[in-house]
């Protein structure tokens, strides 16, 4: 599915994988190429139920991985791992080193959003570049459902 991908700065209505999510999605409301899981999470210390939605999608020669998280049927993160042609063919040893130049890439994409740093806040919630254990290097958004993520 090639779709065109965008985040609305104004609002944090993220465009991808053939559909459209805001701070009122529903994980029963997604279409079918979604996979979806349930898990419990540690959150601050607490144990919280957690629906997992993935999709993957291409947008342009980029290839998407899109990742939702619902808390209490409420979406509160998504979660945005961009791949282009040029990655996608890169070994162990060269994808661990290339870490910084995957930073880079996800924030030159939410600069060409609008949002020329990260972390960023807003009305509406939060987004910023951020790795994992793995070096898997992702945008992340949390809206308001998200508690433990924005500390205002």
């Amino acid at each position: 599915m090639n779709t065109p991908l965008h985040l609305d700065m104004a609002s944090g209505r993220l465009s991808a994988a053939g559909i459209v999510v805001d701070i009122d999605t529903r994980a029963e409301d997604l279409p079918t190429h979604f996979a979806k899981k349930a898990e419990t999470g540690h959150v601050e210390g607490q144990l919280v139920d957690c629906v997992f939605a993935r999709a993957v999608a291409t947008s342009g020669d980029m290839t998407v991985h899109l990742q939702l998280r619902f808390e209490k049927e409420l979406l509160v993160s998504c979660f945005l791992a961009l791949t282009t042609p040029a990655l996608r063919k890169l070994e162990d040893a060269d994808f661990h080193g290339s870490v910084d130049q995957r930073h880079r890439f996800h924030g030159r994409w939410l600069a060409s959003m609008g949002i020329p740093r990260s972390p960023a806040e807003f009305g509406w919630g939060s987004t910023g570049v951020a790795r994992d254990r793995s070096d898997n290097v992702y945008i992340y958004i949390h809206n308001l459902n998200n508690r433990w993520a924005l500390r205002r």
